[in-house]
């Protein structure tokens, strides 16, 4: 099969990640499949993001988006969405992902993806945006101090940047969480 042929097949599929399944489905009279995608592969077309799970190469990979597609359900959350909602402001190296599957790290295009079980209840709070998962500011304020109650994240409160949180919506989220949640959210006067 022609390589251009493969990647329109492809780009029809409206995913940015793909397994080997998907690319049977979409061609189940190739016999060389395997072969087919270690030559793309081999020319730089694929990336292989992990045992099985590929992607088109391009110039702009939207990591975020990737992310939440690879490992599903998720959505970015945490120090990620803090800091895109300017509410923290320190440097991030990697992403942070909520997730109701188990927590593991996967590294993307050189970036560390961390995803943080949380429980199905706690599933909630967040937006599809342009093809990608993202907390709501305050779903994602509630979701770290989550973590940090149970010991998994660290942080300093005092740095964070809390005036912009809708306190009409933290006050609709906030019952949905431990009561050690709702004590450390309301120290900080709201």
């Amino acid at each position: 099969m022609k390589r251009q042929q493969l990647i329109q097949k492809i780009e029809a599929l409206g995913k940015d990640v793909f397994s080997i399944k998907d690319l049977q489905k979409l061609f189940p009279e190739e016999a060389h499949l395997k072969i087919s995608v270690k030559r793309m592969l081999d020319a730089g077309v694929l990336i292989q993001i992990t045992r099985s799970i590929y992607t088109l190469k391009r110039e702009n990979l939207d990591i975020e988006k990737v992310a939440t597609q690879l490992y599903y359900p998720s959505y970015v959350s945490f120090e990620s969405a803090l800091s895109k909602y300017g509410i923290i402001n320190q440097g991030l190296y990697g992403l942070t992902l909520a997730t109701t599957r188990h927590s593991k790290k996967i590294t993307l295009a050189g970036i560390e993806c961390e995803y943080s079980q949380l429980n199905p209840k706690l599933f909630f709070g967040y937006d599809l945006i342009n093809g990608m998962y993202l907390a709501q500011p305050e779903k994602a304020f509630l979701d770290q101090i989550y973590l940090m109650i149970l010991g998994k994240r660290a942080g300093n409160y005092s740095e964070w940047y809390l005036d912009s949180l809708d306190r009409g919506k933290l006050a609709k989220y906030l019952p949905s969480f431990n009561l050690s949640v709702q004590k450390q959210v309301s120290k900080m006067g709201f």
